[in-house]
């Protein structure tokens, strides 16, 4: 019997960590979404360019950082730059 509740509690949890994984692959997404829209507006709000900035160095990884965030803040930073001080 405890090896039974000892499985379910190993599931559960393997589970949480799928579904916590799911949603910060879907958040990191959507910063880099709109990251690209951001790219191509002339003119953004520097509130939302700030804010995305920031969304992709939170979610772009702290030790294995993704390639695609670090490019798109460099990105944004060298386009929008000036729109931030």
């Amino acid at each position: 019997m405890d090896f039974f509740y000892f499985a379910l509690i190993i599931l559960v949890l393997a589970g949480i960590i799928f579904l916590l994984n799911r949603v910060e692959k879907g958040i990191k997404s959507r910063f880099k979404k709109s990251a690209y829209a951001l790219l191509e507006t002339d003119r953004p709000d520097p509130k939302e360019v700030r804010d995305t900035i920031r969304g992709l160095h939170l979610y772009g990884g702290r030790l294995f950082k993704d390639k695609e965030c670090v490019q798109l803040v460099d990105r944004l930073l060298m386009k929008h730059g000036s729109f931030l001080r």
